[in-house]
């Protein structure tokens, strides 16, 4: 996984290094910056390193949460650019546990309609690729590439049963989510499409669905622990407002340069 994060980091760098030296022809270059917020609905994929626990982790649903941040981005050539953001986003996971095969027990006590979850809140770091297609009035992109993350959260566990409930106290003894400490470090490759239109002379306004993916786990995934996965993915509708800030044509900036 982490071999994938890199090569991917790699390819967005060398693709835009290639498409900067590839400028030749009269284009206008673009500088934009922008805001954007959304909703993400976001799971944790656990998986037990034993087998016969496997019906200690409940089925999960979709999170929501919200989103939002900044973005810059560079277009410098025809149906490519470079995209930067710094976001704020929720993540986590809701489980619920029901009679799988018979089996709802942890510690002897049955945990049938038991519901857990765990808020987590990250600043997020996206580098994307940006390729576009249309016209001016109306394009359809996408955004793909790698992306970091820093925990700022770890939220509490919240449940529907009182606290002082033997069961909670049960499930405590036998989770090591409620004990180990959690890795606050996230990376992972997201990508999505969406619509950009402008709205007047300058503003544009952008509608994306994108997915997310981590690489890293929340816990530690050794053989000896209790999980070998635990990663994060994540399920956004952004909305976005960016105005170009600054347009200017390569071919004009090198004839300057030669004429100095």
């Amino acid at each position: 996984m982490r071999k994938l994060f890199i090569l991917a980091s790699l390819l967005v760098a060398f693709a835009s290094s290639v498409y900067g030296q590839m400028l030749r022809r009269d284009f206008t270059q673009e500088i934009a910056i922008g805001v954007n917020g959304g909703v993400n609905l976001t799971k944790v994929s656990f998986l037990h390193n034993m087998n016969d626990r496997l019906y200690e982790l409940g089925d999960q649903s979709l999170r929501q949460g919200t989103r939002f941040g900044f973005s810059l981005r560079y277009i410098h050539q025809k149906h490519f650019g470079i995209q930067l953001e710094v976001n704020y986003v929720q993540a986590g996971w809701t489980e619920k546990f029901r009679n799988n095969s018979g089996i709802s027990m942890v510690n002897d006590y049955n945990l049938q309609d038991v519901k857990l979850g765990r808020r987590l809140e990250y600043v997020d770091i996206p580098v994307l690729a940006h390729i576009y297609f249309g016209k001016r009035r109306l394009r359809f992109f996408v955004n793909m590439g790698p992306e970091i993350r820093f925990m700022t959260k770890y939220g509490e566990m919240k449940w529907n049963i009182p606290e002082n409930d033997d069961r909670c106290n049960a499930f405590q003894e036998s989770d090591n989510r409620f004990k180990e400490p959690h890795h606050t470090t996230d990376y992972g490759l997201t990508g999505g499409g969406g619509f950009d239109m402008r709205i007047g002379k300058i503003v544009h306004l952008l509608v994306e669905c994108r997915y997310s993916y981590g690489f890293g786990d929340l816990y530690d995934n050794n053989k000896s622990d209790l999980f070998q996965r635990s990663n994060n993915q994540m399920l956004g509708v952004i909305g976005s407002v960016m105005v170009p800030i600054l347009k200017f044509k390569e071919n004009q900036r090198k004839s300057e340069d030669e004429v100095e």
